[in-house]
């Protein structure tokens, strides 16, 4: 069972992310995204899922808000939805692979 909460943190310290709407879309777009974590509230969530279905990238859905979100990630303003890169020594990845 993979601790959502720390393998979040774990991706953010010792992965490569690229933290917001804009950034996560220039992700998609490059074809750089392995994986996209999404707040619940994102207002961007519709159109990220677009582009990341078309680049057949995967999705996970976070079950709070972005405040909760950025405060898991360790950073001090609310991440709507960001984009793993590189994934590090984390275990993210394999939070897609339970969810399906």
């Amino acid at each position: 069972m993979v601790d959502v909460n720390k393998a979040l943190k774990d991706v953010v310290k010792k992965g490569t992310v690229k933290i917001g709407e804009k950034q996560t879309k220039t992700s998609l777009k490059n074809s750089s995204a392995k994986l996209i974590i999404m707040a619940n509230n994102c207002p961007y969530d519709t159109e990220l899922s677009t582009m990341a279905k078309e680049k057949k990238v995967p999705i996970y859905r976070y079950t709070s808000n972005g405040v909760e979100l950025g405060y898991t990630c360790g950073k001090n303003f609310a991440v709507s939805a960001f984009a793993v890169i590189d994934e590090g020594e984390s275990s993210i990845l394999q939070l897609v692979k339970k969810g399906k």
